[in-house]
């Protein structure tokens, strides 16, 4: 998929048990406060309306119906992530141009740069440079692929939200292709 003007391929999963809620392919949109509101309230437990701030509940009509149920001042949160993204990978020839892509992607998930085999001295130098950025690099040879550094794992919680709108956006396209049923 295109992310940020280049081409990273997403690794993921489905979540089996958003699978009914999805059917139809429904995701969440654009809209980022939406998705925050949906991620403070706790999966499948009620949550008394009065106890969300005044940001929250001035957003809460724009949040999915299918999302929640709202009965007797109470919500009840549904839905959750569509998809687990375990990887986040960007491609390229050199291993600066793919660390500095990868990088710049933000810790939105685990992140892995991956590239052609790097010269011997230069090793320490990309390694030291991926590790900086907490993201993974892994080179290509004729005998597969050998990782150098292995991805930070897990998202910063401020990244929740973006976290949660980019596997929205990776469970819409695999839809769209053919690769996850909804």
């Amino acid at each position: 998929m295109d992310l940020r003007g280049g081409m990273v391929t997403a690794v993921h999963r489905p979540v089996e048990e958003q699978g009914p809620l999805r059917a139809g392919v429904r995701v969440l949109g654009t809209r980022l406060g939406v998705y925050e509101v949906l991620q403070a309230l706790p999966l499948g437990q009620w949550v008394p309306v009065d106890s969300l701030s005044d940001r929250e509940r001035r957003i809460l009509p724009a949040v999915p119906t299918w999302t929640r149920v709202r009965k007797n001042g109470r919500l009840l949160r549904l839905a959750d992530l569509p998809v687990r993204l375990d990887l986040l990978v960007v491609r390229s020839g050199a291993w600066n141009d793919a660390v500095g892509r990868a990088g710049a992607l933000g810790p939105l998930a685990p992140r892995m740069a991956l590239c052609a085999p790097v010269r011997e001295e230069e090793i320490d130098l990309a390694c030291m440079e991926a590790s900086f950025l907490g993201v993974g690099l892994a080179v290509t040879s004729g005998e597969g692929v050998r990782v150098l550094v292995p991805p930070c794992q897990g998202v910063p919680e401020p990244m929740a939200s973006l976290h949660w709108r980019l596997a929205e956006r990776v469970f819409a396209q695999s839809v769209r292709l053919g690769e996850t049923s909804p």
